[in-house]
């Protein structure tokens, strides 16, 4: 198991992460609105940033797909919605999982933040 680290997880640590995902998620929005060519790329951009923000807050040095069961901080069905998203990256659908899931693991953190202390 990858364990939560709550040292790494403070608000002021993942404020400049979580700002940049919700300026790309309007970004992903609008481009999915438009229909514009780059909509997989910021998707792609978005999901690096869930990877870097399951890394940022788990004793892990780097993210790896195929421990991706293993992070504590990973929502239920994280995983199978994490392959979705990545084999659907040009899909709206897979967008709303995957800020469902920044969403979800955002809640995680502050539940295991405060368990730790």
């Amino acid at each position: 198991m990858i364990r939560f680290d709550p040292t790494h997880a403070k608000k002021e640590h993942l404020i400049d992460l979580l700002h940049q995902w919700s300026t790309l998620r309007e970004a992903i929005q609008e481009a999915f609105k438009m229909k514009t060519s780059d909509t997989h790329q910021q998707m792609n951009i978005g999901i690096k940033l869930y990877q870097d923000l399951l890394v940022q807050v788990s004793e892990s040095d780097s993210f790896d797909q195929e421990e991706l069961k293993d992070y504590e901080i990973l929502p239920l069905n994280g995983q199978e919605r994490y392959t979705f998203i990545i084999m659907n990256s040009n899909r709206y659908s897979a967008f709303c999982q995957l800020n469902e899931l920044f969403d979800e693991t955002n809640k995680k953190i502050a539940r295991l933040r405060i368990k730790a202390t």
